[in-house]
């Protein structure tokens, strides 16, 4: 494919990976929430849209370079939970969200995730959905 420009493109920009929880309820979002280890960070809990069911949004607070160690940190954080909060956990529907920040002059972009984190993912039951924020050049 050819480009607009003659210019060399920057790629996207890896900005972190979320981790989204929906849980039918309230006192098991929390109990779930409180077994993930201290580098886990919760950026939001509530009630999720029609108020029958509650999420979360969660982070990962180490750095890690590209979104494949950024999975892979937080699926060892669910590997790790205790058998009751594991239990909540597949109660509840889960996804990995990457984002990205896309150049204004981008049209479109790509990345990719390497086999084994697409696997980790999909035995612990995880969705993935890719989030690209437009950015300033």
């Amino acid at each position: 494919m050819k480009s607009r420009s003659n210019k060399p493109q920057k790629p996207p920009r890896f900005l972190n990976v979320d981790l989204q929880i929906v849980s039918p309820s309230k006192l098991e979002l929390l109990s779930l929430l409180r077994a993930f280890s201290k580098g886990v960070f919760v950026l939001h809990s509530g009630p999720w849209v029609g108020g029958r069911k509650h999420f979360a949004r969660l982070e990962n607070s180490s750095d890690h370079k590209g979104p494949d160690a950024h999975i892979h940190a937080l699926c060892s954080e669910v590997e790790h939970l205790p058998a009751k909060a594991r239990h909540l956990w597949e109660a509840s529907r889960k996804e990995f969200d990457v984002g990205y920040e896309l150049h204004a002059s981008e049209h479109c972009s790509f990345f990719t995730l390497r086999p084994d984190t697409l696997q980790r993912m999909a035995a612990l039951g995880v969705n993935l959905t890719v989030t690209f924020y437009q950015g300033e050049d």
